[in-house]
């Protein structure tokens, strides 16, 4: 109950942390879950004690859109409101989380009284710094917390993340085990790779993977849906905008970037597994699978960070526009009957 009355204060517009103040001393995880909320939405600069302090929560909380834990959520709430990030890693070993919180506390004690539009640049400065490392971790979370800044990070985290056509690359391969019959469902995977010579993120929707067959050899086939494989995602794919998505669209793909975020290494591969059937009658079917992308959503006809031309055989060619928005490949499968 006291959770609904900090989710009441919340949604009336309360933005002073002070006014939370009889509720700091209650453990609960309802409390604390509602707290940071608060915090985040209403981008308190006063709360940031109160999230530090709580990163070690290891509490989990359940709901429709996943499982955190109380210390990622206020390690979330952290990032978003300070537009900081010191290298805190709840799976690291306690003394480097308490070096990296100890980061944290100082630089806030010392930039506290500054307006937030100056925290919003100095972290932007930041996050670029990590993203250009070679490191990893440090290139993840950079890109992470240009996304959760929000819209005056845009300009640069699509730089970041701008790539050529054939950077990524991706086919459909479905092995059976023998000829399949119509009644069969062919294990397939859309294997994505890192074509480039160069880190790539990806961002994958939660929604998954849209498969659709379609009969090569019949005079009027509509693609359908891939029997026993997912079905298609209740959205259209997304357009190849001239430039950056509108800002509110845009807000919402930033957040759903941040928390999708996939770094591939030069030359990895992702695999992505559906299967392909039963269909209706024997014949040569197209399977086509369709991978949205919020990265390259972010990027549309943004220019690599290196400004330099696509390259083939070693020799530069005029650029052709940006990458697709969506990661598709296909394959033909023959089903006998």
């Amino acid at each position: 109950m006291r959770g609904n009355a900090v989710d009441a204060m919340n949604d009336a517009g309360c933005a002073d942390f002070q006014a939370y103040s009889g509720y700091l001393l209650d453990a609960s995880a309802g409390v604390i879950v509602a707290l940071i909320d608060a915090a985040e939405r209403r981008v308190m600069k006063d709360a940031v004690p109160f999230l530090l302090g709580s990163l070690p929560d290891r509490r989990r909380i359940v709901t429709g859109q996943g499982t955190w834990s109380l210390g990622e959520k206020a390690h979330h709430a952290l990032m978003v409101i300070t537009c900081q990030s010191f290298h805190y890693d709840p799976s690291a070993p306690r003394d480097d989380q308490r070096n990296a919180m100890t980061r944290w506390r100082q630089w806030y004690l010392a930039k506290k009284d500054l307006t937030r539009d100056e925290w919003v640049q100095e972290g932007i400065g930041r996050a670029r710094d990590y993203a250009g490392r070679d490191y990893e971790p440090y290139r993840v979370e950079g890109l992470r917390l240009l996304a959760l800044i929000g819209s005056p990070a845009l300009p640069t985290l699509r730089k970041l993340l701008a790539r050529r056509p054939g950077d990524v690359q991706a086919e459909v391969v479905c092995l059976p085990d023998e000829p399949p019959r119509v009644t069969d469902a062919v294990p397939c995977a859309l294997v994505v790779r890192n074509a480039s010579s160069q880190p790539l993120a990806i961002a994958p929707p939660p929604d998954g993977l849209e498969v659709r067959i379609s009969r090569i050899d019949a005079p009027t086939g509509e693609p359908g849906p891939a029997r026993g494989g997912p079905p298609p995602a209740d959205r259209a794919l997304p357009s190849a905008p001239a430039n950056a998505p509108p800002p509110d669209r845009a807000a919402g793909i930033l957040a759903a970037f941040a928390d999708r975020l996939v770094d591939l290494a030069p030359g990895e591969v992702l695999r992505y597994e559906f299967s392909a059937g039963p269909v209706l009658s024997a014949g040569r079917y197209r399977v086509r699978a369709t991978l949205a992308d919020l990265a390259a959503d972010l990027t549309q006809d943004a220019i690599p960070l290196d400004g330099a031309p696509e390259r083939r055989d070693g020799k530069a060619v005029p650029r052709t526009g940006g990458a697709p928005a969506a990661i598709e490949a296909e394959a033909v499968v023959r089903f006998e009957q």
